[in-house]
């Protein structure tokens, strides 16, 4: 390369050097058939001899000094930007079931669930003997306020919680870790049935003890004598809300529905009654409740 370099700045020389002689030597002046007209009043020496024209290189920094060229490894240019975080709004029921079921599991007994009762409504014949129950309202109130209570872990028997139980779900992020809000189906079924394996147990604690209920009312004043096989709950509106941090585990969550008693052909205080409706909110909070 240095050789094909060396030729070809030599060349260049010779040429300077002859169009000096022809331009600027006094006495030598350039014959007439080395000169073409190139334009009306400009005239180019042509000379008579002429130089082959040589390839030049440019010489590369990365040769060394016996002239044998260097090979350089090839650069690979890192990333300018990370990779973009997965979009968990884009994730399917079964995986944000999934991610649930397993920050229930591993949040175990780090947290403490706490379950309040509230009375929402009660209507009795469909509120054609609404007065005489009257009293009932701030005794059941009170009850139910005083009922509340307190569990190490997560509510539910989550570990059986599938899509099957589920009616619609989201995920979002947000600071710290992802949200997560599981509707699940409602149901509706006789009270002396096993519910413990249904849509909202594997989500939400349920009422499994009517009866236990009921003795606990009488003690406190409310004479009142069902028959399980007459009486139907049903749960409305089921809702998981639940943040759940980087490292997999429940921060906060609130878990709520609505509870339906309907009470048919039954006692109170020795009288018949044909029909009674009591709606009670059943909420469960961890850490506060949920906040996102």
């Amino acid at each position: 390369m240095y050789r094909k370099l060396f030729v070809a700045l030599t060349a260049f020389a010779v040429l300077f050097s002859l169009s000096s002689c022809c331009f600027f030597a006094g006495n030598n002046e350039p014959s007439s058939e080395n000169i073409v007209e190139t334009t009306e009043n400009t005239v180019a020496y042509v000379p008579s001899e002429t130089f082959p024209l040589t390839e030049t290189t440019a010489v590369s920094s990365s040769e060394n000094t016996t002239g044998d060229p260097v090979t350089e490894a090839p650069v690979t240019e890192a990333p300018t930007t990370e990779a973009a975080a997965e979009d968990v709004s884009l994730w399917s029921t079964e995986k944000i079931v999934e991610f649930y079921k397993n920050a229930a599991v591993s949040t175990g007994t780090g947290v403490k669930s706490v379950q309040s009762i509230g009375l929402n409504d009660i209507s009795v014949n469909n509120g054609q003997l609404g007065g005489v129950f009257s009293f009932v309202t701030p005794i059941l109130s009170s009850f139910l306020s005083q009922s509340t209570t307190e569990t190490d872990g997560i509510t539910g028997s989550f570990t059986k919680l599938s899509p099957e139980d589920v009616s619609s779900v989201r995920a979002y992020a947000v600071s710290g870790g992802v949200a997560v809000e599981i509707t699940l189906k409602e149901q509706s079924g006789n009270a002396g049935a096993d519910i413990s394996d249904s849509h909202v147990a594997h989500g939400i604690s349920v009422v499994e003890d009517l009866p236990s209920i009921m003795s606990q009312l009488n003690e406190k004043g409310l004479p009142i004598d069902i028959s399980m096989e007459k009486t139907v709950i049903t749960y409305e509106n089921p809702v998981i809300k639940a943040v759940i941090s980087d490292d997999g585990k429940i921060v906060n969550g609130t878990w709520s529905c609505t509870v339906e008693i309907s009470l048919s052909d039954y006692k109170f205080a020795g009288s018949k009654v044909d029909s009674t409706k009591v709606v009670l909110s059943n909420t469960i909070t961890v850490n506060g409740g949920f906040s996102s």
